[in-house]
């Protein structure tokens, strides 16, 4: 737990510096909203997490945000491009297509032994290419469905500012699940093991194909569930909706101790990394400096956000760098202590009489 301690306390910091440069990052409708972003994000993230964990990678999650949406924009929506069907029929039609999607890309990754990087970019480019087809090219209007209500309702306080917005109960409902089968269910050891091992996983029985198989299945499955949410937040779909966000998802993975060499990982972990991405995000608008020049003229600096995505670039690449670093000292650690053990072991053997 030292690695998402230390995430935590630098979380903690990133707000308190960002309070302190701009009072209004605490108030109640930036907090409701930075809200809303973290889950949708952490989502998409867990999903992810699971396929890192195992050892994969899955860069198809941002197309599958798009292509949920647009499915439900296109069953759900009266307005100019929509079917007008009922969104208890739109919203299961678009998470079977999600999941079924997922399992396609499983088989094709677990039976036919091909790469997760280059299944999960076709993938990736099928499903954007999907959603253009449905969408025509255009935008499809959700106008006034019921749906908009899941991302600005909520439960306690304003309707404008809910001190729970309903994509923070999804989130924390996604959290409890996937605490319970990552770390209490034979499910979960069984990803670490693969992860960690994926020889020795085969060798002591595990099924391995099965489970790495089943991971695309979860992934894909939370990316269909933040779909709807972005859907709902957006108001409004088209192909252009998801892209970069399987970026955005492994990011904050990756920063909240997931390794890319997979058998690591926390879901803890993944809800701070997904905080530390979206706070970072609001913070370059939010933050703001304060000074006064040299003719005595009260000045007001803020950060360019032409800068988001140098600033978000250089957060993942010093994640990435020390996570390298903490590999690097680990297996120095180990390399040591096995060294002295043996030297021990030599030392203490009694010559034969």
């Amino acid at each position: 737990m030292r690695r998402e301690l230390g995430m935590a306390t630098a979380l903690l910091c990133l707000c308190l510096g960002l309070w302190a440069s701009n009072p209004d990052f605490l108030g109640q409708s930036n907090v409701v909203n930075t809200l809303r972003q973290i889950s949708m994000l952490g989502i998409l993230a867990v999903g992810v997490g699971f396929v890192i964990i195992s050892g994969g990678v899955d860069l198809s999650v941002g197309s599958m945000v798009g292509l949920t949406g647009v499915i439900i924009a296109k069953l759900a929506s009266t307005q100019t491009g929509g079917l007008g069907y009922s969104l208890w029929l739109a919203i299961p039609v678009a998470l079977g297509c999600a999941l079924l999607l997922g399992w396609l890309q499983g088989l094709l990754i677990t039976r036919l032994q091909l790469q997760p990087f280059i299944v999960t970019l076709g993938g990736m480019l099928l499903f954007r290419g999907i959603s253009q087809t449905i969408a025509g090219g255009g935008t499809i209007s959700l106008g006034g469905s019921p749906l908009l209500g899941l991302a600005g309702g909520g439960l306690f306080g304003s309707d404008e500012a809910p001190f729970l917005p309903y994509p923070l109960l999804m989130f924390l409902g996604v959290i409890a699940v996937a605490t319970l089968v990552l770390h209490f269910t034979v499910l979960g050891r069984y990803l670490y093991a693969i992860g960690g091992n994926r020889e020795a996983a085969e060798f002591s029985g595990i099924p391995v194909r099965n489970i790495e198989a089943s991971t695309y299945v979860i992934s894909a499955g939370l990316a269909g569930v933040a779909g709807v949410a972005y859907a709902a937040y957006i108001g409004q779909m088209s192909q252009q909706v998801g892209i970069a966000y399987e970026l955005y998802a492994i990011a904050a993975a990756v920063l909240g101790g997931c390794s890319l060499r997979g058998g690591e990982g926390t879901v803890l972990g993944i809800v701070i990394g997904s905080a530390v991405m979206r706070v970072i995000d609001n913070g370059i608008n939010m933050f703001r400096y304060a000074y006064v020049d040299e003719a005595g003229v009260p000045r007001l600096w803020r950060l360019d956000t032409n800068w988001t995505f140098v600033i978000i670039g250089a957060v993942i690449l010093v994640a990435v760098a020390l996570d390298q670093i903490v590999h690097l000292l680990q297996n120095r650690r180990c390399t040591t202590a096995l060294e002295t053990a043996r030297l021990q072991a030599i030392a203490t053997q009694q010559p034969d009489c």
